[in-house]
This record gives structure tokens, C-alpha cells and sequence, in this order.
């Protein structure tokens, strides 16, 4: 009906109703977005129609609808305006666009990178966005998908949330075909991501999405920002919804740049323990008006994320090099003389090597040694006795503006990979101690002097062409409840037995009869749910089992953690991928970075101790 144009790629000065095409910024899930122009005003349009990441395109329609009636019902400053809604070309049958305020600014993440705040400019930004989500969930809409791209920074430092394509309210008619709405993985709650767990396989599982998911969210936001310098590029960030593994705190992240307070409070966002995360977003706001309050230079001089330097730029071959500034210096050398030089630096770099290993060694022995008595920590000065603002609107903007386009992107967060586990408390309602940090983790916090020896053996270590660090989760206890219920549920006898169950990984990647066809996957972090090829003991064939796997070390590693009995019922376990009696599967040809190739189906090991 509509062939003379493409709605994904309408043309600068082309008309969409009473608006003029300036260009194309982004593309989500279910519509395209523009940049338009009236009257000499930018405005941002939001033209529904089926894209290639359209999840389910007889929807589309449909969501358009459900989100111009959410942005109808919100007033709020950090909250997109909705400024008209319409359809084109045709009155009737054509596309629904919706015509929406244009945000002149960065993403989240952006904004982190560009303006590097401190920990106090971090805590206005959130104060303002949770007043924004207090706002929202007052009038039973929820965002559903609060995530660094979702969430804009104006050039004057004001947050703004973006794109309620995911959006719900409490009227609305159900339009999600899967178990959990369409949202960004690494955001889900851990209620969330376990009943996604348990019920991907089921078609009709349908997860009550509900307040203290959105509160997790922007918690997870508030996370990244404090513990990541590029928290939207970066490559193995921890993951946050596990049950099982606990991320390292902001504050050991940054080495100490996060405040304790400040850390501990992000904590409690994404604490999986519900009675310890916020129940409203009220709850979740009036902590960070305290924080606002705080003062000295930890808080609002030092940023958490300090600029990179600017790197020299290598001469291009060919181009003239500049004289030295002092007349008394030598001249810069050439190429070629460089070339004739370098077999006489041989020696020499033979020896720096020598010398940073020698080095590793004392960083080893210095590390190892008995922590040595420390004096009591210094208490932290209370905030200073200053009247509450009378709302977090009124604070100072934030940023410290940069030239850089604008843009206003709706395309959803890929899934991110996953960092090793990291052995950090975790952190609850309490700030911890310093030394009860360190009691609890068993290590002592290495000095300037031992971080820097082994920054120097380190990069001789990558120098000398040597293979990087392994990467595996750390060894340890099999809890005590997951040892008694395999013996006495599954009748698994750990040390005595030579081999586990041999288990299909993943059962999301084809049957036991696929795997014979086609036995190779291509294989990346995160949790996955197996199941066994055959009985063992008590255990019946096709018994799932939930884990998680490292890909990224020179090998596959895999724990599974929960096992699914006959009846509905779940148990704890300790099974580890095994090869040979070697821990782990091994990686075969073809594999690349991120994403190696192994076996859809290996053998495994119950066991008292991970190793």
C-alpha cells in the first residue's frame, strides 16, 4: 500500500504529516526514530513500524498504542514528553507515530565518559531519577526496561528517561509472548532472572513484572556508572542477578575512589535478598538526599573515574620528526637507524625481563607474608547539618558540558558477557569496615610498592610472548547443604566415584540427539541450564540442572548449582565440568575470542570442594 517509501530510511526534508525529516538516530525494537524540524524547533519522532529486532511484528502496532498511553500519564521533568501522536500517510491505516520532546545530550554511559563526575554529581543524578520513577510507579506505569541507553543527560547535566516501548500500566492488555517482557538482560532482578531460568522452556510461564524490578534496574545503572569508567563498552562486566555469584563492590572496583557509604547504598539495590532492596522508589530515594548532603573532597572534588592521559601520537612513516626543543638535545633517531639498533637492545631487554621476574618473585613473598597489625580507620565525618533541599530538582546540573552530537538511540542493550565471580563480601544495610573487609576475604590489601612490582612482571610477562592469565572461578567450599542433599537425595558418592553424570551443557542448544548430529557449539558466559544424558544413581536421565560457564580462560569451565527433581521440586549441587579427570572442557579448533567452540555434551564430577 504504502511502496513509494521505506519507513526505516525516510530522506532529510522528506514530510511526515506537519514534520520534516532532519535524519535518522536510532532504531529500536519496534519503530524507528528521527530527528524532525517545525517551525523551526528539533523534535524527536518515533515512527512504529516492523524492524529487523522486531520481537514480534504482528505487535508493533499495538505498542505504539500502549506507549503513547503511558508517556499521556506523566508530568515530570526527568520524563520525556509526549507532544502529539498521529498516523502517516494515512489517517486510518497508516503508521502511529508519536511526536516526542528532543533531548539534546548523551546516554548515561556517554555522559560517565565524557564528564567523568564525582562520587556527589553521580548521587544528583540518581536522586533525580529516582524522584522521576516515584513519579511513575504512583500512576501504575513501569519503564521495564531501565537501562544506560535509556536513560539521556542534557547538555545542562539534567537526566532524562527515554523510550517506553517496553512500558506497561496496569490496564493494559498483555502483549508479551515470552516468560519476561522484552527488557535488557544484565538489568533483570534476580527474581527475574530466575524465573526466567526455570521457565524459558515453557510457553505459557508468563513473570509479574513489578516495582522492585524497575528499583533493581536503575540500581544496576547506578552500579555500572560507579564501578565502570565505559560502563556500555566495557567487556566482562560482572554480572549482577545471579543468585549465586556476588559482584565486587564499587568501592573495591575503584580502588577505594567510590565513597564506603555510597558503595554500600548501590549494593543494597541490587541486593538479591528483597528484604534488603528498596520495596518503593521512595524508600530507594531517601538515602541519596543524605549522601547529597556529605562533603569533603572524596565526595565532590575527586572524580570516581579519573580521565585516561592522552596518548602520543606515533609518527606516520615518511613524516618529518620534529627537532628537539633544548638545541643541547640529541636528534631524534629514524626509522632505520632504530632498526640498525634494535639487535644491540636485545641484551638489554633480556635483562629488564630477568629483572621483572625477580621482581614477581618478591611481589609473591611480599603478598603472602602475615598482615602486619594495622592502626584503627579513621571514622568518616557525618555530613554537615544543612536543611534538606526542598526537591532534587532544584540541585545544580551536574555535567560539565562537551561538544558531541546529539543523538536519541531506542536500540535494546545486547547481553552482555560475564565477569569472573569475585570473592568480595557482601555488602547490606551497614557501611563495612575496612578491616573487617579484609578479615573476611583473608588477603591484605597489597601497597603502592607490591601493585607496582607486579604491574612490571606483568606486562614483562605479556612481553615475553607468555600466555595470559587463566581465567576460572576461584576454589571452594561446596556449601554444606548441597553436599548432604546429593548424597541423600541423588545418592552421589564425591571422592569415591571416577567419573559424574555426563550431561548435555545446554539445553537451549538442541537435544541429546541433535548433539550426535551436529556436536559442536559455539559457547560465550553466562548461565545455562543442562541435563543429564543418562541415570546416575538416584538422578533420572534428562534431569535439569541449572550452572553457569567461564569461557573466557584457556579452557570451558562449568559449575551447575541446582538441580530439578521429578515432582517440581529443587536441590542444591556441586557438579563441575570435567574432561579426562582434567577440570573444565576443552576448547577446540575454531574457537575465538569470545565465543570457543567445545562439546554440546560432557562428563562432570560431584564434588565436596570446587577446585
Amino acid at each position: 500500500m504504502f511502496s513509494d517509501f521505506d519507513p526505516l530510511d525516510l530522506k532529510p526534508g522528506q514530510m511526515v504529516s506537519d514534520w520534516r525529516i532532519v535524519r535518522r538516530v536510532g532504531r529500536g525494537g519496534y519503530a524507528v526514530v528521527y530527528e524532525v524540524e517545525k517551525d523551526g524547533q528539533r523534535f524527536a519522532l518515533k515512527l512504529a513500524c516492523q524492524t529487523e529486532r522486531s520481537p514480534d511484528p504482528k505487535q508493533t502496532d499495538a505498542r505504539a498504542r500502549r506507549e503513547a498511553a503511558c508517556l499521556q500519564q506523566l508530568n515530570h521533568g526527568h520524563i520525556i514528553r509526549m507532544l502529539g501522536q498521529g498516523r502517516w500517510p494515512g489517517a486510518l491505516s497508516g503508521f502511529h507515530y508519536i511526536v516526542l520532546e528532543f533531548v539534546d545530550g548523551y546516554t548515561l554511559a556517554r555522559w560517565v565518559e565524557r564528564t567523568h563526575p564525582t562520587p556527589h554529581e553521580v548521587v544528583v543524578l540518581f536522586l533525580k531519577l529516582f524522584d522521576a520513577l516515584e513519579h511513575m510507579h504512583a500512576r501504575g506505569v513501569l519503564h521495564r526496561d531501565l537501562s544506560l541507553r535509556n536513560i539521556m543527560v542534557t547538555k545542562d547535566g539534567e537526566p532524562v528517561l527515554i523510550d517506553f516501548g517496553a512500558a506497561d500500566y496496569a490496564t493494559a492488555e498483555e502483549l508479551t509472548d515470552g516468560p519476561l517482557p522484552p527488557g535488557t538482560p544484565r538489568n533483570r532482578s534476580p527474581e527475574a532472572q530466575s524465573f526466567w531460568e526455570e521457565n524459558r522452556l515453557k510457553p505459557g510461564a508468563r513473570y509479574t513484572f513489578k516495582a522492585t524490578d524497575d528499583i533493581f534496574a536503575l540500581g544496576a545503572n547506578l552500579y555500572d556508572v560507579l564501578a565502570d569508567p565505559t560502563p556500555e563498552s566495557s567487556e566482562g562486566r560482572p554480572v549482577l542477578n545471579s543468585m549465586v555469584i556476588t559482584p565486587p563492590t564499587p568501592h573495591r572496583a575503584t580502588q577505594g575512589r567510590v565513597p564506603m557509604e555510597l558503595s554500600a547504598y548501590a549494593m543494597r539495590l541490587i541486593s538479591r535478598d528483597l528484604e534488603v532492596r528498596p520495596a518503593t522508589a521512595k524508600d530507594a530515594r531517601r538515602p541519596l538526599a543524605d549522601l547529597a548532603r556529605f562533603e569533603g573532597e572524596d565526595w565532590r572534588e575527586r572524580p570516581i573515574h579519573p580521565a585516561p592521559l592522552p596518548l602520543r601520537r606515533e609518527p606516520v612513516e615518511g613524516e618529518p620528526v620534529l627537532a628537539p626543543a633544548s638545541a643541547d638535545a640529541a636528534p631524534v633517531p629514524s626509522a632505520a637507524q632504530r632498526r640498525r639498533r634494535r639487535p644491540w637492545l636485545r641484551p638489554v631487554f633480556v635483562g629488564l625481563l630477568a629483572l621483572s621476574v625477580f621482581a614477581a618473585v618478591v611481589a609473591v613473598f611480599l603478598l603472602h607474608r602475615p598482615p602486619q597489625p594495622e592502626s584503627p580507620p579513621v571514622t568518616r565525618s557525618a555530613p554537615a547539618d544543612q536543611p534538606p533541599a526542598s526537591s532534587p530538582l532544584t540541585e545544580k546540573p551536574t555535567s560539565r558540558p562537551a561538544r558531541l552530537a546529539s543523538a536519541l538511540p531506542t536500540q535494546k542493550e545486547v547481553s552482555p558477557s560475564v565477569k569472573l565471580p569475585d570473592n568480595s563480601p557482601t555488602l547490606t544495610n551497614g557501611v563495612p569496615n575496612p578491616q573487617q573487609v579484609q578479615r573476611a576475604s583473608g588477603r591484605r590489601v597489597p601497597s603502592k610498592v607490591e601493585q607496582c612490582m607486579l604491574l612490571v612482571a606483568s606486562v614483562a610477562w605479556l612481553e615475553a610472548g607468555c600466555t595470559g592469565v587463566q581465567k576460572r572461578p576461584d576454589p571452594e567450599p561446596c556449601p554444606k547443604e548441597a553436599v548432604e542433599a546429593m548424597w541423600k537425595e541423588l545418592g552421589w558418592h564425591m571422592g569415591y566415584d571416577t567419573s559424574g553424570p555426563g550431561i548435555l551443557l545446554d539445553v537451549t542448544k538442541g537435544s541429546l540427539e541433535e548433539a550426535d548430529e551436529q556436536p559442536l557449539a559455539v559457547w560465550k558466559d553466562g548461565p545455562v541450564t543442562g541435563a543429564l544424558i543418562r541415570p546416575h544413581y538416584k538422578a533420572p536421565a534428562g534431569m535439569r540442572v541449572d550452572g553457569h560457564l567461564w569461557t573466557t580462560g584457556d579452557r570451558i569451565y562449568g559449575r551447575y548449582v541446582r538441580a530439578h527433581l521429578p515432582g517440581g521440586r529443587t536441590v542444591p549441587i556441586c557438579l563441575e565440568l570435567t574432561d579426562v579427570r582434567e577440570l573444565g572442557s576443552e576448547k577446540l579448533e575454531g574457537s575465538k575470542p569470545g565465543a570457543p567452540v567445545g562439546t554440546k555434551v560432557s562428563e562432570t564430577q560431584a564434588v565436596k570442594q570446587w577446585r
